[in-house]
């Protein structure tokens, strides 16, 4: 079935099942390195490691992002063109920062003597947050194909049309959902990190 502009009526489009996808395959990646982690140091005996105060900071950063992509996507909704596109480029901005803190709180560890090598537990902590930092960068320019196209129309007085467009509310929405994920990741990984330094 098709709708009035011609484009094909799906009951779950299929972007929507490819980030489904994408999503699963995350999932494993890191689901797969929590379990390592778990049994190095439940079945192996591997000794635990003190997390940098600053992951914990980044952590916090982290979750402000998902605050402000859920504000950038209720004013897209509601149509609201100046406050859409300020929470956007605040959800870019506090992106950027956890990625910038994240290299910080590298080099704060390297500046101590504390590489992947030093042991198990910073492998796995190195091993995982780097991952990590390459799939929230990944999404960077998915944000940016919005974010900037908004900014142009509204600029030349045109963003209304981008503001009715079901392919540009889909897209913030995989968007949306994508920055949401990683959020859980992270928290998920840093409090089996945190759980397990005190076992």
């Amino acid at each position: 079935m098709a709708t009035e502009t011609g484009e094909r009526r799906y009951a779950v489009h299929p972007s929507s099942m490819m980030m489904a996808l994408i999503l699963c395959g995350i999932t494993t990646l890191f689901g797969a390195l929590s379990l390592a982690y778990v049994y190095s140091r439940a079945g192996l005996g591997m000794f635990s490691i003190t997390i940098p105060w600053l992951f914990i900071v980044n952590t916090a950063i982290l979750a402000s992002t998902g605050l402000c992509i859920e504000q950038f996507r209720k004013y897209y909704h509601l149509r609201e063109e100046k406050l859409t596109i300020r929470w956007g480029y605040l959800t870019l901005g506090t992106t950027m920062l956890f990625l910038v803190m994240q290299g910080i709180a590298w080099y704060n560890l390297l500046a101590h003597q504390i590489t992947p090598g030093s042991s198990g537990g910073y492998g796995f902590l190195y091993a995982i947050s780097i991952l990590h930092f390459l799939h929230v960068s990944g999404g960077i320019p998915f944000l940016l194909r919005i974010l900037l196209p908004l900014t142009v129309a509204h600029r030349q007085g045109s963003a209304s049309l981008l503001f009715i467009d079901d392919h540009v509310r889909r897209k913030l929405r995989h968007v949306a959902w994508y920055w949401h994920f990683l959020d859980g990741v992270w928290i998920f990984l840093m409090l089996i990190f945190l759980i397990s330094s005190f076992l």
